[in-house]
């Protein structure tokens, strides 16, 4: 196992000059992604689930008790192999990625118990916890032997975008794109290479297409416990902290204002002027939605001045201690970034 916390330490740039990088590739590539969804949802390798997608968070009263399943269709009748793979965070660890299986006839169903998860990461079930996440990814070759895939995690291949518009890999050489290459951020900030025939974000981002090359799902706690939530948390992963000179890496967490609420005083960034920072509380699930409207940043920071939090997504783990955040803005979407909290 080996942990992956490498991203935020290359993403220490400008955060304006990411978003010019994003717009431009955006609008470079607009029409060709439009192009090649089409063809991609129509003649290429496209295996989908079959019925509805399946749950991205799992709830269970035992770790013992987990049980996943799905199952998948050749939308197309033109794939000749589906290599899925897995990889995990568990207790914060990411694994190596490994093989599940090598798909050749469909439709086909797949199901897993923690036992089973365990034997394919080479771990024990004990060394899965509430809070972890199963992360699958794919690819599809198709009988002409074109290979079709979601964002490249096959070998656990990173990008880190650099401030001139190229690309770093884990060993900081240089990634050369291809024509057909498009770099993907992912919800949690990392961003991979997505190569193949037609994988646009317009395929991944859609839950309408039911996509089966990139998916996930995190264990939930048995139960909400809203007496735990209130108490003072350590952050332990927050985008963009070094451009906007966070230090205070410690939060305040308090309950309220509204019924099924919790407030974090200060927001993300305290010394960008952000206000407190109110969510919304699932009961059931623990999954987080954003509470009330609230500014990121002040007036200082010139362009972003006035901008909101457009929204939270994410869960509270009170059986472990742990918030975990997607956040982004109203303004500059498509900049989703973690803000992760851990209670002391």
């Amino acid at each position: 196992m080996k942990i992956l916390n490498k991203i935020y330490s290359k993403i220490n740039v400008a955060f304006m000059a990411v978003l010019a990088i994003v717009s431009a590739t955006l609008t470079s590539c607009e029409d060709d992604d439009k192009n090649q969804l089409n063809d991609f949802l129509v003649t290429g390798g496209f295996v989908r689930f079959a019925g509805q997608n399946p749950p991205g968070a799992v709830g269970v009263n035992a770790i013992d008790e987990l049980a996943y399943s799905f199952s998948v269709e050749d939308a197309n009748n033109t794939a000749a192999m589906y290599d899925l793979r897995l990889y995990a965070d568990l207790g914060g660890v990411r694994t190596d990625t490994v093989q599940v299986e090598q798909v050749t006839s469909f439709p086909a169903s797949f199901s897993f118990n923690a036992e089973d998860l365990a034997s394919l990461l080479g771990v024990t079930v004990a060394d899965i916890g509430f809070g972890d996440n199963f992360f699958f990814t794919a690819t599809v070759t198709t009988t002409d032997g074109t290979v079709y895939g979601g964002a490249d995690r096959l070998n656990g291949v990173q990008v880190f975008p650099q401030p001139d518009g190229t690309f770093l890999d884990e060993d900081d050489d240089p990634v050369t794109l291809g024509p057909n290459d498009v770099v993907y951020t992912t919800a949690d900030g990392s961003s991979f290479l997505v190569s193949g025939q037609g994988s646009t974000d317009d395929l991944l981002d859609e839950a309408g297409y039911r996509q089966a090359f990139e998916f996930s799902f995190v264990i939930l706690c048995p139960s909400v416990d809203f007496s735990a939530l209130p108490g003072t948390y350590d952050v332990t992963n927050l985008g963009f902290a070094g451009f906007f000179g966070e230090t205070d890496f410690v939060r305040e967490v308090v309950a309220g204002p509204g019924a099924n609420q919790i407030t974090i005083i200060g927001g993300e960034w305290p010394s960008a002027g952000s206000r407190d920072l109110v969510l919304d509380i699932n009961p059931t699930t623990g999954a987080v939605s954003l509470g009330e409207v609230a500014i990121a940043f002040d007036a200082a920071f010139g362009a972003f001045a006035t901008d909101n939090w457009g929204s939270a997504t994410g869960f509270v783990f009170t059986c472990t201690g742990n918030i975990v955040l997607v956040m982004d803005f109203d303004t500059f979407s498509g900049n989703a970034h973690p803000f992760e909290l851990s209670k002391q």
